[in-house]
């Protein structure tokens, strides 16, 4: 019996993933496990493997193109078995175009058939938008409000009152810089949607007024790199976190000097173990530990409310060539710090000859992520979805402060707090931070 190929969600936020390569051709006799395909997500690239031995009927999925999780990327039949060949655009899941067909007596489905969060519906009603053409990600099929957001990004604009052309957001906001009538522009999209070369046309074909200055021609570029791949997800993932997130950032300057001196102490004494403690371990530590007396900062909010997680999972931010990938510690406030250290070297290791594991990236509860390195004193870190907050870290560096009414040299740190406030308010992030600077200040006691 015939058995489908489905893409597989590697996280609870993933969506959809990139075929980036077949590894196997229509024919071949294929055992269960073997790799069948390379995916490309925007956390790493993954080898899917075969759910059961048998041959090859049918590729369905084309190298390079998106796919939706669960769509069907293969057909697999029994050895000898004749499979009848599916016509399905793997892209949507849909049946690709044949004849046409006579039209079925059946009524088409309404925005009130359609599984809706609340918030979802009310987000369609006040932008009319037909929820009948948004695509779920929910559980059973259900479309959540940040559906609507996504559908509203990548269609435009939602019609308001005052207009319902059909016009990209960019395309929108350049318009009105330019002060340009939207009305009196043709659109070059599909089905006439105005885009931004339509209105870069137009306002160089609107007469000059004389307070305007001449620019320069734009300079014609030496390289254009293609937003595809993890770099096209992680735009879209990052974008989705600012819209979506009412985001905050504090940041505090920590004296760091006994937080210098037991890193070097312990690496000292664990020499002989070929044991070397980073910094990020020891925060990796401390912010779990931190999280345990703040549970309202290890948190995802959904459309049913705000859920406390039961486990303290930290995610590690880790630089790639072109992205990042946050593997995750499971359990960091029960491991001690020696695991904790060998995990996190482990994590950038795999990360870099992308063997981590899709297991590996799931179920971040908190993410850290350490600029230090690159001499960066502060920043304002992103919200890593569906996590409620995110830590960044800047370098330590020795300055004058004063110190038991003195002035003296001491390590400073400075740490920022990205948190989203519809989750959490100002007052009790900033206690978690205190939290967090004090492990800092005081190290022993994360060897308690």
């Amino acid at each position: 019996m015939a058995v489908e190929l489905r893409m597989l969600q590697m996280d609870q936020t993933m969506t959809k993933g990139k075929i980036g390569k077949w590894l196997v051709k229509e024919g071949d006799t294929i055992t269960q496990g073997q790799p069948l395909l390379e995916i490309e997500t925007d956390k790493v690239v993954h080898e899917q493997e075969s759910p059961t031995d048998g041959v090859i009927a049918q590729l369905i999925a084309e190298e390079g193109t998106n796919v939706p999780v669960n769509a069907i990327l293969a057909i697999i039949g029994a050895p000898g078995e004749e499979v009848a060949r599916v016509e399905i655009d793997a892209t949507t899941e849909q049946p690709a175009p044949t004849q046409p067909e006579a039209p079925k007596e059946t009524s088409a489905p309404t925005t009130a058939d359609v599984k809706a969060s609340p918030a979802a519906r009310q987000l369609a009603e006040k932008l009319a938008i037909d929820l009948t053409q948004v695509q779920a990600s929910g559980p059973g099929g259900r479309i959540l409000e940040s559906d609507v957001q996504r559908y509203i990004d990548l269609r435009g604009e939602a019609p308001t009152e005052d207009t319902r052309l059909k016009a990209s957001p960019l395309a929108r906001r350049l318009a009105k810089e330019h002060g340009l009538d939207l009305t009196a522009i043709i659109g070059s999209g599909p089905e006439g949607r105005i885009v931004r070369d339509d209105v870069l046309q137009a306002s160089a074909a609107a007469p000059p007024t004389p307070s305007v200055v001449e620019t320069a021609t734009p300079q014609q570029a030496t390289e254009v790199i293609p937003m595809s791949g993890i770099r096209e997800i992680i735009a879209e993932r990052m974008s989705l976190s600012v819209q979506t997130n009412a985001s905050v950032t504090l940041h505090t300057e920590v004296d760091a000097t006994a937080f210098v001196e037991l890193r070097g102490m312990l690496n000292d004494k664990l020499q002989a173990k070929e044991v070397s403690l980073t910094y990020t371990d020891l925060l990796v530590k401390a912010v779990a530990n931190a999280l345990r007396d703040h549970p309202r900062l290890n948190a995802t909010l959904t459309d049913d409310g705000i859920h406390l997680l039961s486990e303290i999972n930290i995610g590690v931010a880790v630089a790639l060539e072109d992205g990042l990938v946050v593997p995750v510690v499971q359990n960091a406030d029960k491991e001690r710090l020696s695991e904790i250290s060998a995990q996190v070297r482990g994590f950038a290791e795999r990360a870099r000859s992308n063997q981590l594991s899709p297991g590996e990236l799931q179920g971040g509860s908190f993410t850290i992520t350490n600029l230090g390195n690159f001499g960066i004193d502060a920043f304002t870190p992103i919200i890593n979805p569906p996590e409620s907050a995110i830590l960044g870290v800047g370098r330590i560096l020795k300055k004058p402060v004063v110190h038991d009414d003195e002035i003296a040299i001491r390590s400073m740190l400075t740490l920022s707090l990205t948190f989203d406030h519809r989750v959490i308010d100002g007052a009790p992030a900033a206690q978690f931070l205190q939290t967090v600077a004090g492990y800092i200040q005081d190290p022993y006691l994360l060897l308690v």
